[in-house]
C-alpha cells in the first residue's frame, strides 16, 4: 500500500511540476556557474552558504538567523508547491483509509526529499568539502553533524508547512539557538552539542515538532498583546489609501511577500557575514551599497501585485472621487515599509561597527528610498523586460551612488 501511495503521489507531482522543476534546476546551475569564476571553484561556491556557519568570525545571533533562513527557504519552497506535494484528489481519498501514521509520514518524506533535489546542491557540496578537507577529526564530525541537522530540521519545517502548524516556530528558535551556541564552543563540545540537536530533530521528524506549551503560549500572547494594540492604533491613524496598499501587500499577497522577505533576509545576512569576516574594514560600505540595491530590486518586484490588485478593483474605485494615479504614493509607501527595515539594519551596523557618520547614514537611506521609488516605472513598464530594465537601472544607480556621493566614504 505504501508503494502504491508513493507512486501515485510522485505521478501527480511529476505531472504538476516537471517542467517548472527543470527550469529551476537550470536556474540554480546557471547561477552557481556564473559565480564560480568570482569565488573560486564551483564546489567552494556551492558549499559556502552552508560552510559559512562553521566560520569562527560569525557570532551566535548571526548563526541563529542563518539557520532560520535556511529553514524558512525550505519551508517557502514547500509552501509554493503545497497543492502539488499533497498529491491531489487521490490524497483526499487516501485520508479516509485506515493507513498508519508512520506510512503517511514515510510517503511525505520521500516526496519532499525528491521535490527538494535542487535545494540539496549546497549540502552535497558542503559534505564533500568537509569530508575531503584536511582538518581535525572533531572538525569533520562537527561539520557532518551540522549538515545532517540542517537537512533534518528543514524537512521538519516543510512538514509543519504541509500540516499548517505555525505554532511550532518557537521550537525551531530554541533548537537553532542551542546549535548556534554549540558552534561557538571548542570542536569537541561543538560536535557533541550539534549531535544532541540532531537526535532531537530526528525524533521530531519521526513524530512531530512539539508546539509551545500552553502556559508559555499564553504568557507570550500577554506580552505581545500591548504591542499588537499599539500597532493597530498606528495603522488606524494612516490615510485610508495607505492602509489599503498595506493590507493588499501583507494580507492578500502573503506568499509573494514571504518570498521577497527571504530574498532580502538572504542579502542582509550575506552582507553582515562578509562584514564580520572582513572585521568591519573599508570594504564594508561598498558591500552595503550593493546590498541595499539588491534589497531595492527584490522589494520593487512587489509593485506589480499591488498594481494588479488595483486593476482588479478599478470598476469600483473608478466610481469614487479619486484623482488619477492615486495609488502611486500609497504603493510606494507600502514598498518602503517592506524594504526599509533591512536597510536600517545595515545602517545600524555601519554606524555602530564601521563608524559611518550620521549624515552619511542619512544619505545612504535616502539613496535606497529614491531607488525604490524610481524602480516602480521599469517594474510596471513591461512584464517581459521588467527584470532587465530594473537590473540595468539598479546597476547604474549603484555606480552613481559610489561616485556622486563622496560623503559616503569613511575617513
Amino acid at each position: 500500500m505504501m508503494l502504491r501511495m508513493l507512486g501515485l503521489r510522485l505521478l501527480w507531482y511529476k505531472n504538476a511540476t516537471a517542467q517548472l522543476l527543470m527550469r529551476r534546476w537550470q536556474t540554480i546551475l546557471l547561477a552557481v556557474g556564473t559565480m564560480a569564476p568570482v569565488g573560486g571553484s564551483l564546489l567552494g561556491v556551492a558549499a559556502y552558504p552552508v560552510l559559512a556557519l562553521l566560520a569562527p568570525e560569525h557570532g551566535v545571533a548571526w548563526r541563529v538567523g542563518a539557520i532560520g533562513l535556511w529553514q524558512g527557504c525550505w519551508a517557502l519552497w514547500a509552501m509554493m508547491q503545497r497543492d502539488q506535494l499533497h498529491g491531489g484528489v487521490f490524497t483526499d481519498y487516501a485520508r479516509a483509509l485506515p493507513i498508519g501514521r508512520r506510512t503517511r509520514r514515510a510517503v511525505d518524506l520521500v516526496v519532499l526529499f525528491l521535490a527538494d533535489t535542487p535545494l540539496l546542491i549546497p549540502f552535497v557540496a558542503a559534505l564533500i568539502a568537509v569530508l575531503f578537507k584536511h582538518a581535525m577529526p572533531w572538525e569533520v564530525i562537527k561539520g557532518t553533524m551540522l549538515i545532517a541537522f540542517l537537512l533534518v530540521t528543514q524537512l521538519c519545517a516543510q512538514i509543519a508547512i504541509l500540516q499548517n502548524r505555525p505554532q511550532v516556530v518557537p521550537s525551531f528558535l530554541a533548537i537553532n539557538l542551542w546549535v548556534a551556541i554549540a558552534l561557538a564552543l571548542p570542536p569537541l563540545w561543538a560536535a557533541l552539542g550539534v549531535t544532541i540537536a540532531l537526535g532531537a530533530s530526528l525524533v521530531a521528524l519521526v513524530a512531530d515538532v512539539p508546539a509551545m506549551p500552553r502556559r508559555a503560549n499564553d504568557a507570550l500572547r500577554g506580552l505581545l498583546l500591548p504591542l499588537g494594540r499599539r500597532l493597530s492604533w498606528l495603522f488606524q491613524q494612516l490615510p485610508p489609501h495607505v492602509r489599503l496598499s498595506l493590507a493588499i501587500l501583507y494580507r492578500q499577497h502573503y506568499s509573494i511577500m514571504l518570498g521577497k522577505f527571504f530574498t532580502c533576509m538572504l542579502v542582509l545576512f550575506t552582507c553582515l557575514g562578509l562584514m564580520s569576516v572582513w572585521q568591519y574594514d573599508y570594504r564594508c560600505l561598498p558591500t552595503a551599497v550593493i546590498a541595499s540595491t539588491l534589497i531595492a530590486l527584490a522589494s520593487s518586484g512587489l509593485y506589480r501585485p499591488l498594481e494588479m490588485a488595483h486593476e482588479a478593483a478599478r470598476s469600483l474605485s473608478g466610481a469614487l472621487p479619486l484623482r488619477a494615479r492615486w495609488s502611486v504614493a500609497p504603493d510606494t509607501v507600502a514598498i518602503l515599509s517592506f524594504g526599509l527595515p533591512f536597510v536600517l539594519a545595515l545602517v545600524w551596523t555601519l554606524h555602530s561597527r564601521v563608524g559611518l557618520p550620521a549624515l552619511s547614514a542619512l544619505v545612504y537611506v535616502a539613496s535606497f528610498m529614491l531607488l525604490s521609488t524610481v524602480l516602480r516605472w521599469p517594474q510596471l513598464f513591461s512584464s517581459r523586460h521588467a527584470v532587465v530594465s530594473s537590473s540595468l537601472l539598479a546597476v547604474l544607480w549603484t555606480v552613481g551612488t559610489a561616485n556622486i556621493f563622496p560623503i559616503l566614504k569613511i575617513s
